[in-house]
């Protein structure tokens, strides 16, 4: 058979019939049992097969009529010597597959399982018959060799590979580790995918493989660490950090692999460790780059609206420039989850970084556009700005310019409402609360000696009163602002002006990060046309985080070393590196970004609103008897109700606000008509009707109806301000209105808010227009002709039933915290709308600074007030006392008041 051709076909028949029927007549003779007969038949082949005289094909034949004996005659029953030499023949046959499969063995990488598949097959079947016990250690031995044959075939086929690579030129030292942990991730899948089982149930290839070039290539990894760091901070990088990226996922799955096919041998290698320094180098990269993102989003938009939102784009690639490490930093899925966290809370920090500059250079924009700088033909007519100033001033004849908004200005404020949304969904996809949580339960303990910790001052510049002119004129009025310098005279902060005002009020708050007590100066500044801005006063301020430890917000009054005096609200929190602080504070930046652009508008709109809802116009209406100009109120709130798209149907009822029972009827010597005594502000819906259109068509709806909230409550303050003086123990020489005028002020404040309302179809509620403020205000048509005798006794009873009420204890600071997303923000605005609202106190007292002889009275009462505050402050300072006597603490005393700056 070994000498015929290859193409020739032969039976696969050992013997043919007559063969077949001449032995079995020699067995019957000579008496041989049919168990020796298969047993010496198998021994034939395996003996033709050792010396390739049949092929492998044959050894199945033999050994089905072994197996056909044994299923007529068990192998108990068999004679000793037959079943004996069975065994030795099944021990030969196994010996020699095991020998053939080794030298199959030679090179894995090429090993197919169509080469291997029969001697497996008869390795399997003589295995499984059990004849082969009695060689078990020699067996066992064999296997032992074919397994470390794949050690080493796997070892050799590493260490060549390992070679190629790493001798290529190149400095980028990440790249053959990179391409090497490639190569062995597809050969473990690919030997995986030929050989799913075990050979012979205990040769795992897969696992052999990986058990011996795993190990092997953690050592060169770890070898190259250092050559890894140093090229990826060299400038260019010459090992780029996406290369070393890609290597942490390679090696990563290598490992999973590993434990996965190997669980009995556990590898020793710190992958946290190892790549821990590459994630914080990217993070400070990604830091690095905020500026950038910012500018780059910002210098293409066009600020033109997109979407039913209103924003442009500018604060989409802003945030898809954010979102891009965001999502780098999940699909790593950090082993550590202790790490993963300080990961996340170190990219919040960024985001917060990069919230906090767009802000800046938004609000820097829409300052340009409410502030535009004159042409240069404009700018050298400056210095004469002055004496006509002056000019106005003396002849009474100065006249408010209108200030009409644009669509780009709406869009920019859009722009924060959108990244507010944005932003809150970037808190929830983060998951902020669960790492938070991560950090809380996995954190470190806090050692007996921590570093120098920093807290954050918020300090808002709220307002100014009794400050004096500077000029010899008494009834010239300031420009003022204010500023923040520290003890080297460097500016921190520095407020809006606030035009023509001795009483002017900022409302402007800035925060601040201090580590140690830190003496502040604030300057109020008199804004002056040409040169150096005039000094009007100043005071000093004293950051010590011992005095601000309640966290309590502290309203504190300063006198100015000239004459004034200047409201500072201040309270602290402790600046924690913690998830939840920096979204804190990214939505602390917009809001409060949202809060000065709308204050802008609002400041444009109100000298409009100032001028036309005067004393000057009230006087004025009252002496005239006729209007010369002839203006339609229901035509403006139709007018105003087709900017929200509907018509505002026919005129109802005027809701006619009632008197006191024990008001006497008012005696007018001369009625003025509804359609009179709003044509006196006939202007001034002019200007509303432009510029409302404006803030409809540009503004998304949420956006909105801040704006026009903030556009009613200036103008309930000037309905106020015309009625009451503001509330001081100073003598004031306002004096009340008449009858008639105080009927034509409320008539005034009907017609507005029925435009503003217009019929349900304005951005505000009726609801939030008749509002705590707007209460109060009727409150004064209650009050304003009792007695002064009746007013004082009225005040006394109230403020005796608030104290007994609500005991004048102070409420925690808003912190940064209570606006990490949306829903704590709208969580406090719940809680402060449930607060309980002020009685009619102040409106008594601010009725009363207009009687004679009642300065005393309201001097009593306000330090009645401010007793009952300082009670309660002194005992809360008394129980900090005592738990900072119990921690043991020392309080050094307050430094001395720094010298004045050069």
């Amino acid at each position: 058979m070994v000498n015929l051709p290859e193409d020739q076909e032969v039976s696969l028949g050992i013997l043919s019939p007559k063969h077949l029927e001449v032995i079995n007549e020699c067995a019957l003779r000579w008496r041989l049992t049919h168990t020796y007969r298969v047993t010496c038949f198998l021994d034939v082949i395996k003996y033709k097969y050792e010396r390739e005289e049949v092929p492998i094909e044959c050894l199945p034949e033999a050994l089905q009529m072994i197996q056909k004996a044994v299923e007529e005659v068990t192998l108990e029953d068999w004679p000793r010597y037959d079943a004996d030499y069975l065994s030795t023949v099944f021990g030969g046959l196994f010996n020699i597959f095991l020998g053939e499969l080794y030298e199959g063995l030679e090179d894995i990488t090429k090993l197919k399982p169509d080469a291997i598949n029969p001697s497996i097959d008869i390795l399997q079947i003589i295995r499984e018959s059990g004849l082969v016990e009695r060689y078990k250690a020699d067996i066992e031995a064999r296997l032992k060799d074919l397994s470390d044959r794949v050690r080493v075939q796997a070892v050799h086929h590493y260490t060549d590979k390992n070679y190629e690579l790493m001798t290529a030129e190149g400095d980028n030292k990440a790249l053959p580790l990179l391409l090497l942990t490639d190569h062995l991730e597809k050969q473990a899948k690919l030997l995986d995918k030929r050989f799913p089982q075990p050979l012979l149930g205990e040769l795992d290839l897969v696992c052999l493989a990986l058990e011996s070039q795993i190990p092997m290539f953690l050592t060169d990894l770890d070898s190259s660490r250092r050559a890894l760091l140093e090229g990826s901070i060299t400038k260019p990088p010459k090992v780029p950090i996406e290369d070393v990226f890609a290597l942490y996922r390679r090696t990563k799955t290598l490992l999973q692999m590993h434990k996965a096919f190997c669980p009995k041998s556990p590898v020793d290698f710190d992958l946290v460790g190892f790549f821990e320094p590459y994630v914080r180098q990217w993070l400070l990269m990604t830091d690095n780059k905020t500026a950038q993102w910012v500018h780059a989003a910002i210098s293409v938009d066009q600020f033109e609206a997109e979407g039913v939102e209103g924003h442009s784009s500018s604060i989409v690639d802003l945030f898809t420039s954010l979102k891009s490490p965001l999502d780098f930093m999940m699909e790593l899925k950090w082993p550590d989850a202790y790490q993963e966290a300080r990961f996340f809370t170190a990219l919040s920090k960024t985001i917060n970084k990069s919230i906090e500059q767009y802000c800046r250079s938004i609000e820097d924009l829409f300052m340009e556009e409410m502030f535009p700088r004159p042409p240069p033909e404009v700018q050298q007519q400056k210095q004469s700005a002055w004496i006509e100033k002056a000019k106005l001033t003396i002849q009474g004849e100065k006249k408010v310019e209108p200030f009409n908004f644009t669509p780009k200005s709406m869009v920019k404020l859009n722009n924060i409402e959108a990244a507010r949304n944005l932003l809150d969904k970037m808190y929830d996809r983060i998951d902020a609360d669960r790492i938070s949580a991560v950090l809380e339960e996995h954190g470190p303990p806090v050692p007996d000696k921590v570093d120098r910790q920093t807290f954050l001052f918020t300090v808002k510049i709220c307002l100014a009163e009794n400050l004096v002119p500077l000029e010899s004129s008494p009834s010239a009025k300031l420009d003022t602002f204010v500023t923040l310098s520290d003890e080297k005279g460097n500016r921190l902060a520095k407020t809006r002006t606030i035009y023509e005002s001795l009483d002017p009020q900022w409302d402007q708050t800035f925060d601040m990060s201090v580590e140690s007590t830190t003496w502040l100066m604030a300057s109020v500044r008199d804004k002056a046309l040409i040169g150096k801005h005039d000094t009007v006063g100043r005071a000093y301020l004293c950051l010590d985080p011992r005095i601000f430890g309640d966290f309590m917000s502290h309203d504190l009054w300063y006198d100015l070393d000239t004459a004034g005096r200047l409201l500072i609200r201040v309270s602290m929190e402790g600046e924690k590196d913690d998830i939840q602080f920096y979204f804190g504070r990214a939505f602390r930046s917009l809001k409060r970004a949202e809060t000065d652009m709308t204050r802008v508008i609002i400041d444009k709109m109100a000298p409009m609103i100032r001028q036309h809802l005067s004393r000057s116009v009230l006087k004025t209406l009252v002496k005239s008897t006729s209007a010369a100009i002839s203006y339609d109120y229901n035509k403006a709130i139709g007018g105003v109700t087709a900017f929200y798209r509907s018509a505002m149907g026919t005129d109802k009822a005027d809701t006619m606000i009632p008197l006191p029972q024990k008001e006497k009827a008012r005696i007018k010597p001369e009625v003025l008509t509804d359609v009179e005594i709003e044509q006196a502000i006939v202007p001034l819906f002019d200007y509303f009707d432009a510029n409302f259109q404006i803030l409809h068509n540009h503004l998304s709806p949420t956006t909105k109806e801040g704006v026009m909230h903030k556009v009613w409550k200036q103008i309930l303050t000037c309905i106020e301000g015309l009625l009451v003086p503001p509330l001081s123990a100073m003598p004031s020489d306002m004096k009340p209105l008449t009858d008639k005028e105080v009927d034509i002020v409320f008539k005034w404040l009907k017609f507005l808010r029925d435009y503003t309302y217009a019929d349900g179809e304005g951005p505000v509620p009726l609801e939030q227009l008749q509002n705590q403020k707007y209460r109060d205000i009727l409150s004064i048509r209650l009050y304003y002709d009792w007695t002064t005798d009746d007013l004082m006794e009225e005040c006394v009873r109230i403020m005796q039933q608030q104290l007994r009420s609500e005991p004048a204890v102070k409420k925690r600071a808003k912190t940064v915290y209570a606006q990490r997303n949306l829903g704590t923000i709208r969580e406090r605005k719940k809680e402060k709308k449930q607060e309980a609202q002020p009685g009619n106190a102040e409106i008594i007292l601010r009725i009363l600074r207009m009687r004679p002889g009642t300065s005393e009275f309201i001097k009593q009462q306000l330090d009645f007030q401010a007793s009952a505050q300082a009670e309660q402050e002194k005992k809360a300072t008394t129980r900090r006392a005592k738990a900072s006597k119990n921690r043991g603490s020392k309080l050094s005393p307050i430094p001395p008041v720094p010298a004045l700056p050069s």
